[in-house]
């Protein structure tokens, strides 16, 4: 950064671009655990070299974001650029679903392919940790229970 301003470690780039599509904030993806292995995931599948672009490009589009907010600069600059939007949806999927799927066989045809892109749950944690339940007021089946007779009740979707 030209401002003074330190230069961002690529996961801590991570982690504001996934809290940009994600829509949780930094605690809350925090509190998964994890934030270093989604990185980790990523950077095995897509390449050091590819996930450096994307995030080199994802941190000039956020701070565009930040100096104008009401700024488009994420989404034309990265999650509509042909380059990067299979990235972008695999990783939105990955962190609400704890899964990862494919890229497209026109991302690997350009940019390769590593043998981990492949459908996988990343984890049983991911499984257990995924967005998804968050947004759903729901709880994974089989992982987390939330108690005897809480079927009775209506799930719960806190004010965001």
């Amino acid at each position: 950064m030209t401002n003074g301003t330190p230069t961002p470690s690529p996961q801590q780039i991570f982690t504001d671009f996934s809290v940009a599509l994600t829509g949780f904030d930094r605690a809350e993806l925090a509190g998964t655990g994890l934030i270093e292995t989604y990185y980790t995931t990523l950077l095995q599948i897509i390449g050091e070299r590819e996930a450096g672009h994307l995030f080199q490009a994802a941190a000039e589009a956020l701070a565009a974001d930040r100096e104008d907010p009401d700024g488009d600069a994420l989404r034309t600059r990265v999650i509509e650029n042909r380059r990067y939007a299979p990235v972008v949806v695999n990783l939105i999927k990955l962190w609400y679903l704890g899964s990862w799927y494919p890229l497209s066989g026109g991302y690997r045809d350009v940019n390769g392919s590593t043998a981990d892109d492949v459908e996988h749950v990343v984890s049983p944690q991911a499984y257990r940790e995924g967005l998804v339940w968050t947004a759903a007021g729901a709880h994974p089946m089989g992982a987390k229970q939330p108690g005897f007779g809480s079927w009775a009740e209506p799930p719960y979707l806190p004010v965001r």
